[in-house]
């Protein structure tokens, strides 16, 4: 009987520690190789010289990436200009990839809330100042003293993912569905700020999952629907929604991990926790749209893009370490054109389960580049050759004798 006990136990523990720590399991079985993708061409053949090597480019770091899917899309003075995919949407089923195809844009969603929010700045529903605890009433006293600009900014102090009493042991991996952005805030409502706001910055989604409990009370709708009605659906980005779980998944990738020339599809995550941070889905032709709109002042005045651009100092007088507006990073770079000179690159990236995206805006071009590819950045070689390509797009234009 006592063997017994302990045979119960013993099986009793090891079913509980693969659900407390499923996504390890599953990261490091069941991976197959990565089969040769090489011989895969863009969905579109251009005729144009200067498409013709964006074209060329593209395959050269498809090849590069080992990923099964790229794609990529360039606007100059609010107009598309090239636009292509390669690869596969999902390789078991040989699914290719096109301009339809819908990606996970991980962090880049941050951008796309920004234009949401100041659309309620814009129109006086929200002030930079404005303080929490007057549009998100169930807060703890740790945020309700925060401001908008704050955690826009994250100078707030929120934490960022940690471990949780759940399956599996870790936030980002949550499988929950969240039904509201109250239950969503539930998570971090009572921890203690990482330091006094407006004295340092760390970087978290759950400022946004914040952020988006006062855009609710201030729009005086559901975020969703705020966003699909006031950024989505004015410039038509059709291809753009929530990543839900269960929703049909017409014209989604797959999402991939990739690792030592092995592939193996993603843990699967439910993002309804960090929706306006991380959880929405999209195409480079609709992030390009976005970022057309944004540097055309087509939803947003030139004051109101100015404030969400601009990197705020700390209470030392220092700019936080990331040049970090609300919801877009600032930069310079000295990579775009040919004479060396500084480009403004305002730009935000997204690294999600099975996942990445960039979208970089130069206002002095009037261009708009946005990327994605079905497979996770899991090394800075790969983060290296991903996140420079948006340069090396807008290098081509930029320098091309048109």
């Amino acid at each position: 009987m006592k063997k017994i006990i302990i045979a119960v136990v013993v099986t009793l523990i090891i079913i509980l520690c693969y659900f407390l720590f499923e996504p390890i399991v599953i990261y490091n079985f069941g991976r197959e190789k990565l089969v040769d993708l090489s011989h895969l061409q863009p969905n579109i053949k251009y005729s144009k010289q200067i498409k013709k090597q964006a074209d060329s480019l593209l395959i050269s770091e498809f090849n590069k990436l080992n990923t099964p899917a790229l794609s990529a899309s360039i606007g100059i003075n609010d107009t598309l200009v090239w636009s292509n995919t390669i690869g596969y949407a999902d390789i078991d089923n040989r699914i290719i990839a096109d301009s339809l195809t819908k990606f996970r844009i991980g962090s880049t969603s941050k951008a796309l809330t920004s234009v949401g929010l100041g659309i309620l700045i814009q129109n006086k529903k929200l002030k930079t100042q404005s303080l929490v605890r007057d549009f998100v009433p169930y807060v703890s006293n740790n945020l309700s003293e925060l401001t908008l600009r704050q955690i826009a900014l994250h100078t707030s102090g929120i934490r960022n993912y940690g471990t949780c009493y759940c399956f599996p042991f870790w936030e980002y991996y949550d499988n929950h569905e969240y039904e509201s952005i109250e239950e969503s805030v539930a998570v971090f409502n009572n921890d203690e700020l990482l330091f006094e706001p407006s004295t340092n910055f760390s970087y978290s989604s759950y400022n946004y999952t914040l952020l988006s409990a006062m855009m609710e009370t201030a729009s005086e709708k559901k975020f969703l629907p705020f966003m699909q009605d006031k950024v989505f659906q004015p410039l038509q980005m059709t291809q753009t929604k929530a990543d839900k779980k269960n929703q049909n998944k017409e014209n989604t990738a797959k999402f991939y991990e990739v690792s030592d020339g092995k592939i193996k599809e993603s843990y699967e995550v439910n993002n309804s926790v960090k929706w306006a941070g991380g959880g929405f889905l999209s195409t480079p032709n609709d992030l390009v749209k976005l970022g057309n709109a944004v540097l055309n002042y087509s939803l947003l005045d030139s004051l109101t893009t100015a404030k969400l651009f601009e990197p705020i100092k700390l209470n030392s007088g220092k700019i936080n370490s990331q040049n970090y507006g609300m919801g877009w990073r600032n930069d310079m770079y000295k990579n775009i054109h040919k004479d060396g000179h500084d480009v403004n690159i305002i730009h935000h990236g997204g690294v999600a389960m099975g996942s990445t995206a960039m979208l970089i805006l130069l206002p002095e071009y009037n261009l708009t580049v946005a990327i994605t590819m079905n497979r996770n950045a899991s090394t800075q070689e790969t983060k290296n050759v991903f996140f420079s390509l948006p340069h090396k797009i807008a290098s081509l234009f930029i320098n091309s004798n048109k």
